[in-house]
């Protein structure tokens, strides 16, 4: 059987023989009733952290137990741009992770303006967090890989800045994943662009990001 793509986080999900996508779905919008068997991540996203108290999130994330495909918590994190209360954001942020340190789960993290804001976090987190979306610098990506983090970069290899090329290859092999997220873009389209970066064969990139997800995810074959 061919290695798949894995497009780790997307809104527009492309499953196929070729490829595995893992939809994002917001927490509010995940139906009890309706399990869901292939992998998925949900989330209240920072952005809606104001249409919802603490105890509407508790109960909403009670229901995720019973579904089977869920294997991350996500996206969720902190945003200083958007409109939403940052204080809300930080206490379902703090909500949703400890949910996922308790049914073991990995968090995709959405994380705009507030990268020192996860440091702490990350010294005393339990689970893994992968920062979706990732485009920060050489110096911020040095200490997210000492903290033992994973990066899931996406359309930002098509329009690499030199900024961004330097961190993106520093980046293990064993700690990145590749995405779409909320792009109409192929995902093959990215990996192809990524193995060119990276300056590896394309079949090296799929097997080497097939072995991340299937490892942090506990999958099996």
């Amino acid at each position: 059987m061919d290695i798949p793509f894995i497009d780790i986080h997307t809104h527009h999900s492309q499953n196929s023989e070729e490829i595995i996508s893992v939809p994002s779905f917001f927490l509010q919008d995940v139906d009890s009733k309706n399990e869901i068997e292939t992998p998925f991540s949900a989330a209240i996203h920072p952005w809606h952290a104001t249409k919802f108290s603490f105890e509407q999130v508790s109960a909403m994330l009670e229901n995720l137990s019973n579904q089977p495909g869920l294997i991350a918590i996500g996206e969720t994190g902190l945003d200083k741009i958007c409109t939403a209360d940052y204080q809300q954001q930080k206490l379902l942020f703090e909500l949703q992770l400890k949910y996922a340190e308790n049914h073991h789960k990995p968090v995709i993290i959405h994380a705009v303006k507030s990268w020192n804001d996860f440091i702490p976090f990350l010294k005393k987190a339990r689970v893994p967090f992968i920062f979706h979306g990732y485009s920060g610098g050489a110096e911020l990506t040095k200490q997210l890989i000492d903290l033992g983090c994973f990066f899931s970069v996406g359309k930002l290899v098509l329009q690499m800045a030199p900024r961004f090329r330097e961190a993106f290859q520093i980046i293990p092999l064993t700690s990145l994943f590749l995405e779409t997220d909320d792009s109409s873009l192929d995902i093959r389209k990215i990996y192809r662009e990524a193995s060119e970066i990276l300056n590896i064969p394309l079949d090296q990139l799929k097997i080497q990001l097939n072995e991340n997800f299937k490892n942090l995810f506990h999958l099996q074959e």
